[in-house]
């Protein structure tokens, strides 16, 4: 199976997050190998897609017919750029259900920049590449078609960016300090898309919210006003369901939303 890009012509990428990221890549990939990227990412040749803390990765169907591993790191943040940002975060308490939505507010970069932090890569320097193909030191036409996968998906779904900077949803809602007592920090899970028989996504297609988030630690008014009362009633049973919820004790966000 490989991974089919909805845009067919023109340039990859429309909300301003992803244009921020494709021009990012593109400095690296020079004009070549970008223009053979995207007719590869658009001919289907990048088979599945795995974004985890630090590393977007996927196999492509080279020209040899050859499958090479490719792979763009881009850094996670360190201790005091992970606390700007939970800092901007918990300042804005409907971020969360933003990103989970897919959209990424662009003031929330204004206001990381006053730290000199960023989601997205702050510089070319910041990311870096490799493939097991003989095209060394590249970056070679697999990595240039993996990029545009990607720019994609964190077109569709901005908390990869979350995801690659070594965060997760829940981070940005926890009280600061960390988990509640006794509750174990959870891993930072990984995001696929297509199908990899050997990556933790297990082919599965990656929800627009990316890696768990539960509403209810947050005021469910919060999703009404920034999303509206049906598609934060959407978000909301989604996510109760994964908790089988007592069907005699109705939770907050009911009574909000209804």
């Amino acid at each position: 199976m490989s991974i089919t890009l909805r845009s067919r012509r023109g340039a990859i990428g429309t909300n301003w997050h992803a244009v921020a990221l494709r021009e990012a890549m593109e400095i690296i990939l020079g004009v070549g190998r970008a223009g053979g990227g995207k007719a590869d990412a658009r001919a289907g040749k990048v088979q599945w897609l795995d974004v985890s803390a630090g590393t977007a990765r996927g196999d492509v169907l080279g020209a040899d017919g050859e499958l090479h591993q490719a792979r763009i790191d881009l850094p996670v943040l360190s201790p005091g750029d992970r606390e700007a940002l939970l800092d901007v975060a918990r300042s804005r308490p409907e971020l969360p259900a933003r990103l989970a939505a897919g959209h990424y507010p662009q003031e929330i970069e204004g206001e990381l920049a006053r730290s000199e932090v960023s989601l997205l890569p702050r510089g070319a320097s910041e990311l870096s590449h490799d493939c097991s193909c003989l095209d060394w030191p590249g970056p070679c036409r697999h990595v240039a078609a993996l990029s545009y996968v990607l720019v994609e998906a964190v077109d569709e779904h901005p908390v990869h960016l979350l995801t690659l900077r070594g965060l997760t949803l829940d981070d940005l809602v926890q009280p600061q300090g960390g988990p509640p007592d006794g509750a174990a920090p959870g891993p930072v899970p990984g995001s696929g898309v297509g199908a990899d028989p050997g990556c933790d996504a297990g082919g599965a297609e990656p929800s627009a919210g990316g890696p768990a988030f539960d509403p209810a630690r947050m005021d469910p008014t919060q999703l009404a006003e920034v999303l509206g009362p049906e598609t934060a009633a959407v978000i909301a049973s989604f996510y109760r369901a994964g908790t089988a919820p007592s069907a005699t004790a109705p939770s907050a966000a009911d009574d909000v939303l209804q």
